[in-house]
């Protein structure tokens, strides 16, 4: 058994983003997939999988995994896409945290 993962970023990073994995029978098809220029689109061409599914939550999947007996590779499929910080995200959390413990919270989350 072969296992096709899709991740958000290298596997080998500390955060664990494996969005999902498929299993196949044979190494030949498992590595079709792993070499395909769109490993989601290729998964998604399979028989039984929901190709809108795949195509929808995993369109932005940067690290492809072929795991198997006596192979393991990784390559990058797509650039990580590095988010900005403008501070927005922080006030969105201390937001939210006020919501929940008041002005406590929200002074916590900023930091204050």
């Amino acid at each position: 058994m072969f296992t096709i993962n899709l991740w958000g970023s290298h596997p080998d990073k500390e955060n664990d983003d494996c969005w999902t994995g498929i299993d196949l029978e044979t190494r030949e098809a498992a590595e079709a997939i792993f070499h395909a220029a769109d490993p989601v689109k290729a998964i998604a061409a399979l028989p039984g999988v929901s190709a809108n599914f795949y195509s929808y939550h995993f369109a932005d999947t940067t690290h492809v995994e072929l795991d198997g007996p006596d192979v393991y590779e990784v390559r990058q499929v797509r650039k990580t896409r590095k988010r900005a910080d403008s501070g927005e995200w922080k006030r969105e959390c201390a937001m939210q945290a006020g919501m929940a413990f008041g002005c406590d919270g929200y002074n916590d989350e900023m930091g204050w």
